[in-house]
């Protein structure tokens, strides 16, 4: 039997249920195996400034622990380079892709390095001969097998928060942070295949800057592979038989080695987060030491004082409060007058409706300020959005769409109250 994938708002619903992190926890972490990420153990924060706090815990300060971090901008993404991204192997990359890739890109730089690095068809294609070539193709958007990772978890959370969602994403309602253990990655790595990659030089100061290096992980494995094979021979001093041990036990030996963080992506929060990290000196400038790094960081810059002087106009428009003419009783109206379409025959049923046309009222109260921009802007990109996500509704109770889903749409235009 094929996988079933869970929907964007069924793995939202299920990262909400993920109990909120207090510093007074005795428990970290836990395994929700049904969110997309797998059995990596996570924590859940109420805001990004818990991070912070999250740090100063003692699970974050082992002695002899060297921890290293990677941000995501949403919180969907599994640890997959850029290489595994393409191949259709749920995050692996095939020893051939990457071999060709590697000669490739080999060809393609010659002439164009002061310091030639790799040897062609010469090296073995695990062996770290490569890793100079990969790690130079890696920051000059190349694909490969390689994950950025860096020291400072500041640097990390920046790098979840400084990219703007963009159109469509109104499903990303978190940012994510990984957290590696690199001593048990640097003690083991010959046991266990996974390795860290820090090259001696850089091309471009970005690594320096950035407190920077890579994982690598085999072919045709990936680093959840590899720790998991880890556990089951308990390779690591602190490891024991992970598939003997109890839920709760295995949460925290899993925890001690890698585990992901959903940090809630607030509206306004990325612009107060972004400017803590400059105080900090973590922004683009700082992080791309060229012309690039200088640019990206005065448009931030230029944007978000931009955004708080539209703030500090008041918008008639949006100051009206507005309330939806459309409801549960309505959506089941329009479901029960298609239901002479072959494939809708059971929606006739009120049981089969009503919970769907409650998901739709409830989605449309939650959105109903996009909705509003729809039809205050003609924002043809608001709708499609709208429709997409509503059209996930659809699919998830198994409801044929025939024009119903536009019809609801059009029946949602909100209408305009005076404000108090």
């Amino acid at each position: 039997m094929s996988e079933i994938t869970p929907s964007i708002s069924e793995l939202i619903e299920r990262v909400s249920k993920i109990p909120l992190w207090q510093s007074t926890n005795t428990k970290c972490f836990e395994i929700v195996d049904d969110i997309h990420s797998g059995h990596i153990p996570v924590a859940r924060l109420e805001s990004w400034q818990d991070f912070s706090e999250l740090l100063e815990h003692k699970f974050f300060n082992r002695p002899g622990v060297e921890l290293i971090f990677r941000g995501h901008r949403r919180f969907d993404w599994d640890l997959t380079p850029t290489l595994g991204r393409i191949s259709g192997t749920k995050g692996s990359v095939p020893t051939l892709l990457a071999s060709a890739q590697y000669k490739r890109f080999w060809r393609a730089a010659r002439g164009r390095l002061e310091h030639p690095v790799g040897a062609g068809d010469t090296v073995d294609l695990n062996g770290r001969l490569w890793d100079g070539l990969w790690a130079i193709g890696q920051h000059h958007g190349l694909m490969t097998p390689l994950l950025d990772w860096t020291h400072s978890p500041y640097v990390a959370l920046f790098f979840a928060f400084h990219e703007e969602d963009r159109q469509g994403d109104n499903d990303n309602q978190y940012r994510a942070i990984y957290v590696l253990n690199k001593s048990f990655i640097g003690e083991n790595q010959n046991k266990i295949g996974t390795r860290l990659v820090e090259p001696i030089t850089d091309h471009h100061g970005r690594l320096v800057n950035q407190a920077g290096l890579f994982t690598f992980a085999p072919y045709e494995s990936t680093i959840e592979d590899d720790l998991e094979y880890a556990f089951a021979n308990k390779i690591g001093s602190d490891v024991k038989d992970s598939r003997n041990a109890s839920g709760e036990e295995q949460s925290v030996i899993l925890a001690r080695h890698i585990y992901k963080i959903y940090i809630p992506n607030k509206k306004g929060e990325r612009d107060i987060c972004l400017r803590h990290l400059r105080r900090m000196n973590v922004h683009s400038a700082s992080l791309f030491p060229d012309l690039l790094g200088a640019s990206e960081y005065c448009n931030i810059i230029t944007a978000e004082e931009e955004r708080q002087a539209a703030e500090a106009t008041p918008d008639p428009v949006a100051d009206r409060s507005t309330e939806l003419t459309v409801d549960v009783e309505k959506i089941i109206g329009i479901l029960h007058e298609s239901s002479c379409n072959e494939y809708n025959k059971q929606f006739k049923q009120r049981d089969r409706c009503e919970p769907m046309a409650q998901e739709l009222v409830q989605f449309l109260a939650k959105n109903k300020n996009e909705i509003a921009d729809y039809f205050n802007n003609n924002n043809q990109g608001v709708r499609i959005c709208l429709c997409n996500m509503m059209s996930v509704i659809f699919r998830k109770y198994g409801y044929t769409n025939g024009g119903e889903l536009n019809r609801i749409i059009e029946m949602a235009k909100p209408s305009e109250e005076p404000s108090a």
